[in-house]
């Protein structure tokens, strides 16, 4: 159970008054023991002073067993003692009788004392109830007790004493406790203020992006809010820093990406460009044959379509839309389109291998996928060697799988692929990972690597059973 305020703003002056409370409870109880214990002394030095003289006064009329004498003695005494009033005082014999008291009618000679005038063990308590305690003093002779003294003290002005000492205790502390709580909340939201500051700035970063203290609201350098602020201020310039430098990069990465492409694009269409000129002027020249003219259509047919499925491909895949369609054939080949340019570029052969016919699979997510990981094996395979894609199906999970002859991947890669958390590289090949590891994330899938020799990589996507090619719309 909580039992301070979570605020720091209430949670310190609480304690502050939770700590005052204890510290007065303490003081208190320790200056009232003082005070009892000095009031105990000085009842102790009056009564003794009074039981003295009436002991000495009396002793031989006690003797004697002369009781007026002996009240004459006790008459006297109650007015000779100041600080000491008492309310009774009786000489008592050995046999437990009234020898005489300060009030004869009401303990009249030969009477039986009060039953609490007998002598007690310990000290008198003069917080007792009733506000009287009795004190005794024994008279004996020659080793013989001969009678005693019981006088019946009022402790009423003590215990008025000890009250007012109480509430006068209670009212400072009080006050004090107070002032102190209102001073400790004052001093803790000034300290606390430049740390909520801080929590606030904190906050309000959630998007990554940490929010610079004016520098007219900082203190100066030589105290430890202005060392605290300036210091937040360079990480969170250093931290801006950082991200403008990955925008730059990623937007450079895909500047370079998109070039890559409209070259290769380029490369593509202008492939059966040439052919397809060279048909358009068989036709001009030879027109009227008619065998000329239907390789010559037949040439333009082959041109057009080959251009048509490159700027298809390229379409569906960088264009950015969420293919609703379930992955097929097709799709994958339309890969193979987009990458046999840049196989070809790099003197590379390819080896295409696909089992099934389509799967419940998004095919936009899937080409990307693929797409990727092909485009990163060319960059790494050296001049005449072959660069794998295989895909296949294991139960109800979709395998996708490429391997090149390269070096191997480095490190900084292999966390870029295989890394539960979202990271970006610093090239090409590591935008691509990173974009291969966060699509197969969101599929729930997951990435093994082989290699070296060569790389290996290997992509899993569950839930994605194969289908019938013709129940495919």
């Amino acid at each position: 159970m909580k039992l301070l305020p979570t605020n720091p703003g209430m949670a310190v002056p609480a304690m502050v008054a939770a700590l005052m409370v204890l510290v007065s409870v303490t003081v208190s109880k320790l200056v009232l023991w003082r005070l009892a214990e000095t009031q105990a002394e000085h009842f102790r030095q009056l009564t003794g002073a009074f039981l003295d003289g009436l002991s000495t006064a009396s002793h031989r009329y006690v003797l004697r067993r002369d009781p007026w004498e002996t009240f004459d003695v006790i008459d006297r005494a109650q007015t000779k003692y100041a600080g000491i009033e008492s309310r009774l005082v009786l000489v008592i014999l050995p046999d437990d009788t009234v020898l005489a008291a300060s009030d004869p009618l009401l303990h009249p000679i030969g009477s039986p004392p009060p039953l609490d005038s007998r002598p007690s063990v310990g000290e008198p308590r003069l917080d007792s109830e009733g506000g009287y305690v009795w004190v005794h003093r024994s008279l004996s002779e020659g080793g013989v007790e001969v009678g005693r003294i019981a006088a019946r003290i009022d402790v009423t002005s003590f215990q008025a004493v000890q009250r007012q000492a109480l509430m006068t205790l209670v009212s400072f502390n009080v006050a004090l406790t107070l002032i102190f709580v209102g001073l400790g909340g004052y001093l803790v939201r000034r300290m606390m203020k430049p740390l909520i500051r801080l929590s606030d700035s904190l906050a309000r970063s959630a998007d990554g992006r940490l929010e610079a203290i004016p520098a007219a609201d900082i203190p100066p350098e030589t105290t430890d809010v202005g060392r605290a602020y300036r210091r937040y201020n360079a990480a969170a310039a250093a931290i801006a820093e950082r991200e403008e430098l990955i925008k730059k990069l990623a937007e450079e990465e895909r500047r370079a990406l998109i070039g890559r492409y409209a070259s290769a694009m380029a490369h593509e269409v202008n492939n059966p460009l040439g052919g397809m000129l060279n048909a358009v002027r068989m036709i001009e020249r030879h027109g009227e044959n008619a065998e000329l003219r239907l390789a010559a259509a037949r040439l333009l047919e082959r041109g057009l379509t080959g251009i048509h499925n490159v700027v298809r491909a390229s379409l569906v895949t960088w264009r950015g839309e969420v293919d609703p369609r379930p992955l097929t054939v097709a799709d994958i080949e339309d890969i193979r389109y987009l990458i046999q340019s840049e196989a070809n570029r790099r003197d590379l052969r390819l080896e295409w291998s696909i089992v099934d016919d389509a799967f419940i699979a998004p095919a936009q997510a899937i080409r990307q996928i693929a797409l990727n990981l092909l485009l990163n094996a060319c960059a790494a395979s050296p001049p005449g060697t072959t660069v794998e894609f295989s895909l296949w199906t294991e139960g109800d999970v979709l395998v996708v799988r490429v391997e090149d002859q390269g070096p191997g991947m480095p490190g900084e890669m292999r966390l870029t692929l295989v890394a539960s958390e979202d990271k970006t590289g610093t090239s090409y090949a590591g935008l691509g990972l990173w974009t291969v590891a966060r699509l197969t994330q969101s599929l729930r899938g997951s990435i093994s690597l082989s290699g070296p020799p060569g790389t290996c990589v290997i992509v899993r996507i569950p839930n994605a059973v194969r289908v019938e090619a013709q129940a495919v719309a």
